[in-house]
Order: structure tokens, then C-alpha cells, then sequence
């Protein structure tokens, strides 16, 4: 047997350091030394020399989004170098002028600050065409009276959602700015054509391996309805999607949970798989959304809002997703989102007797010890991330008030929970945090900051090494998406997929790992990312 492909390189398999690797038909063949790679090839043999560079098994991110990601780098308005509600609207404005005739204008990445927005100040910019700002964290929507008038945000929401997510005036009016559910949810309406959606995915594949990400958790592909679902199915049909996507769907009842199953049975491939449920608890500690056990400091009485508390449903959840061999994906950002997710999800594993489930917990903000020793116990993946562990603007004074002083300087760990012997995987939940860089990822995991604007670290005792980063970017993650028979680390019989850096991850100055350049990313042996 010929090979396809020999990789030469200074090459960290994760368990070794080797000089060569050989592929046939995108499978790994032989891990070891130059010489005798250089026995299996022929005159067919591509030879891929990165010299004195430094390869690795390829990155994975534990929760990402993917269609808004290629959404707002291929056709939204991005309003991250804007500080006020002033600049987000002349921002907003210069971009419409830019870009006119479309029917329906859409913008990320702006911060709320003690002024709160409202339609009128979007009306001056259009007060025909809809307009809808999303904010850096996801989680809360501006718009404009024509956005609201479109998607029928009045005085009804009201009787489900309360006035920290549907803001309200003076009159009791919504204002136009949401937050949490009906937020997140009109998100979901805002749909565009086949082939934008489509493009956005083919977007945000290329940049994904442009920073090194062969596979990555969709933490919410909607419904089947709802274009990101068929989006991946039309791309992966068209044999154009090699960026292994792991896909999670927001539930809210058992029939949703059916669905999916169901679904799932129709859809999945070798680079599509829908894997799980996910279910958000609660919302954010900057939003005063997330759920606490204990009160917000500046607010007694106030605990946050639960999206989900219904014990029993999640249990049910998580015994048909378990039958169905899937996992269920929390959205947990506060201990009482956590504690109430974990009692659930132990209950159903109990009850099922299935302790490989691969539930997973993401973003894990404030987290309690006796739960981080129960997620190991009943192993829930601790889906953490690293490049929010600094305190920074714009949040880092919002959460020390919200949470005071303690609990703010104890802001996710994730040492405790190796300690603890749980598994770890890290996210950028991508592009609702505007950062995907897995060096700087690496970097914070250490240091609990990182380089990339002013901050200062933060719960010093939750730093981690080198090697448990990379494994939390790769074998670990393999394992959350079940899949460490293939992905994950660099041994005959898995799949060739690699990165190549310039910068000895594990032996060069730490200081060096923040401005680390990716050379090459390579997807079943072939290259999909070449850095000239």
C-alpha cells in the first residue's frame, strides 16, 4: 500500500513527538520517523514538508454558532468598534447608506450600558426598513419601530415574559429592546434566502480553518424550518461542507426532543450530525439574567431569571435523548442553573443507568465546589471558556457589582474541575463572543488573561498547563462529540486532521503563544488552509 499524503514536521501527537506522518484516503497509516515513512511513497506520494514548524492534531471548539457566524462576517452590521448608543446608530447609518435596498438591515457586537436603547433612536437611521442590533453577548436585541411592527413586539409579550427581557417605558410600552427568550427567539424569524444561508455556512467554514478549527460543536442549529438546519444539509448534500459539525437544537417540550430524534434519523453524515439537545437555564450575570443561588448584590431579593425550571421535563429530556444516543447541552452560566440542570441530568442518568452520556455544561461562570465534584461524578463536560476568565471592559464592572467581590473573583474555574477529575473542553461561542483564537485560548487558560485589549486576570488558583489546553482542544473535545476514535489526537487509524503553528506550544516561552501563526490546516489529509 502507497500512501497519498507524507507530513513532515516537528509533530506533537498529543501522547508523543514525531517526524512523520503518513495518509491513505485521509486516514492516519503511520506515526513515527522520517525514514521510514519515506519507505511507503511513490512518485504519486504529495509531500507536505513544514520544516522546523510544529504540528498538532487539529483544534475543535466545544460551542459555537456557525450560520451567524458567516452571517455577520459575509452581511451584517458590525458594531464592535462603537462605545455609545450614538456610535452604534451613525455606525448603523453609514452601513444602511452603504448597502441599500435591503429588507431587512441586521448589526452584532454592541454593549449596553446604564443608557438604555430604544426604537426611537434606531427610527432616525430608517423608520421603514427593520432594523435589529444584536448585543456582543447574544443575548439582547435593539430595534427599530419598523423591526417591532414586523415581528409583533407590543404590549402582549408582556403577559409571558417579564420587564427584564421585554424593556418597558414610562407607559408600559416595549421600548424596543429585548433580552433573554424573546430575544433569542426573534432572532430565529429573521430568515434569509437558500443561498445567503448557504454562503454564510461556506463563510464560516473558511474561517473557522483559518484559525485552525477542524470540528466544532453548532450549539444551536433551530428548527428544520428555521434555515441553519437545512443549511448544513444542503451544503453537506453538495459535498462542500468538510468542517465536521456536531449540531445541538434548542428544546422546550418533549415534541421538540421527538423531532429532533426523528431528524437526526434523516440528516446525519460522516460531516453533519446532529447530536444532542440543548436547553438554556438561565441567561447572563451582565444582562442580570443568569440564575444565582444566592441574590444579585445590587438588587436583594432578585436571583436572575430561570428560562428553564422544569425538573421534570429535563429529566424526560435527557432519558429519550440518552435512548436515542445523544446528549443534552446546557446553556449554565450561574450556580442555580447549574445545580438545577445537574440534579435533573443525575436523575435521568440514574434512571437509565447511562453514565456515557456526553451531557454537557457551557460557560460555567459561577459554579459551586460540591457541584464541579458531582459533574465529574456523573461525567457532565465542563464546556468552559478560557477568554472570558479575564476582568475587562466592558463587563468586568457590571459582574463585580452584580456578583460583589467574591464570588466575582472566583468566576469560572477550570482547574477545579481537573482536579475533580471531570473532563474539560473549551469554546469561543463564536460569534456571540467576537474572539476565536485558540493560541490566545491556550494563553488565557494559563495566565487568565489574554493580549488582545486591557485586562487584568482574574481567580489566579483556576490557571491550568499547557498540555491540559491542548487536550482540551482536542481529544477532550473528540470525546464530547464522541467521537475519540477519530478525531483528537494524531494515531494510525483516525482521521488526518492537523494544524500547523509556528511557535512550540509546549516548550517556548509562554509569552510567545499569543502571536503564534498558523501555517496550515489540513482536513482528511488535504489541506483546506494555507497561510502565504
Amino acid at each position: 500500500m502507497k500512501i497519498d499524503q507524507i507530513i513532515l514536521g516537528n509533530i506533537y501527537t498529543l501522547d508523543r513527538k514525531v517526524e512523520a506522518i503518513c495518509v491513505k484516503d485521509g486516514i492516519i497509516r503511520y506515526v513515527g520517523s522520517k525514514r521510514v515513512a519515506q519507505e511507503l511513497i511513490d512518485e504519486n506520494t504529495e509531500i507536505l514538508d513544514f520544516g522546523d514548524n510544529f504540528i498538532y492534531p487539529g483544534f475543535m471548539d466545544g460551542h459555537a454558532h456557525g450560520l451567524p457566524a458567516g452571517n455577520i462576517l459575509g452581511f451584517s452590521i458590525d458594531l464592535l468598534d462603537g462605545e455609545t448608543l450614538e456610535d452604534y446608530v451613525e455606525i448603523t447609518r453609514k452601513y444602511i447608506e452603504e448597502h441599500p435596498g435591503r429588507k431587512i438591515y441586521c448589526g452584532n457586537n454592541w454593549v449596553c450600558g446604564d443608557e438604555k436603547p430604544t426604537a426611537a433612536m434606531l427610527d432616525e437611521v430608517s423608520r421603514d426598513v427593520p432594523i435589529a442590533l444584536t448585543t456582543l453577548d447574544g443575548h439582547s436585541i435593539w430595534l427599530n419601530t419598523a423591526a417591532m411592527e414586523k415581528f409583533d413586539i407590543d404590549e402582549k409579550l408582556l403577559e409571558k415574559y417579564s420587564t427584564n427581557e421585554v424593556h418597558v417605558d414610562e407607559n408600559g410600552k416595549p421600548t424596543g429592546y429585548l433580552s433573554e427568550e424573546p430575544a433569542i427567539t426573534l432572532n430565529t424569524k429573521m430568515v434569509k434566502s437558500d443561498e445567503e444561508l448557504q454562503e454564510s455556512l461556506l463563510i464560516w467554514q473558511e474561517y473557522a480553518f483559518s484559525q485552525g478549527i477542524t470540528a466544532a460543536l453548532d450549539a444551536h442549529v433551530g428548527y428544520f424550518g428555521y434555515p441553519s438546519l437545512k443549511a448544513y444539509v444542503d451544503v453537506s448534500k453538495a459535498g462542500k461542507l468538510k468542517l465536521r459539525t456536531y449540531a445541538v437544537r434548542t428544546v422546550k417540550n418533549t415534541d421538540d426532543v421527538l423531532e429532533l430524534i426523528d431528524l437526526a434519523s434523516k440528516v446525519n453524515n460522516e460531516y453533519f450530525k446532529i447530536s444532542g439537545v440543548k436547553v438554556f437555564i438561565d441567561g447572563v450575570v451582565e444582562a442580570h439574567t443568569a440564575w444565582l443561588l444566592d441574590e444579585y448584590c445590587d438588587q436583594p431579593g432578585y436571583f436572575g431569571v430561570k428560562s428553564f425550571d422544569d425538573h421534570d421535563m429535563l429529566v424526560e429530556f435527557a432519558k429519550l435523548a440518552s435512548e436515542n444516543n445523544m446528549n443534552v447541552h446546557c446553556h449554565t452560566v450561574g450556580d442555580g442553573a447549574v445545580k438545577f440542570a445537574l440534579d435533573a441530568l443525575c436523575e435521568a442518568q440514574i434512571a437509565t443507568g447511562n453514565m456515557d452520556q456526553r451531557n454537557a455544561f457551557a460557560h460555567l461562570q459561577v459554579v459551586t465546589p460540591e457541584d464541579i465534584k458531582r459533574m465529574s461524578e456523573y461525567n457532565v463536560i465542563a464546556v468552559v471558556p478560557p477568554l472570558w476568565t479575564p476582568r475587562e471592559k466592558p463587563y468586568g464592572k457590571k459582574e463585580m457589582e452584580y456578583l460583589g467581590p467574591d464570588r466575582d473573583e472566583d468566576s469560572y474555574p477550570i482547574k477545579s474541575f481537573l482536579d475533580e477529575g471531570a473532563k474539560i473542553t473549551f469554546h469561543s461561542d463564536y460569534p456571540v463572543s467576537p474572539i476565536m483564537s485558540m493560541p490566545q485560548s491556550i494563553y488565557a487558560a494559563v495566565k487568565r488573561t489574554h493580549t488582545l485589549e486591557e485586562c487584568e486576570p482574574r481567580n489566579l488558583k483556576e490557571s491550568i498547563g499547557v498540555m491540559d489546553a491542548l487536550k482540551a482542544m482536542t481529544i477532550n473535545t473528540a470525546y464530547q462529540f464522541g467521537q475519540e476514535d477519530n478525531l483528537g489526537s494524531l494515531e494510525i487509524g483516525k482521521i488526518a486532521n492537523m494544524v500547523v503553528y509556528d511557535v512550540d506550544f509546549l516548550n517556548d516561552d509562554i509569552e510567545k503563544i499569543p502571536d503564534a501563526e498558523l501555517i496550515s490546516t489540513i482536513v482528511d489529509g488535504e489541506v483546506v488552509y494555507r497561510n502565504i
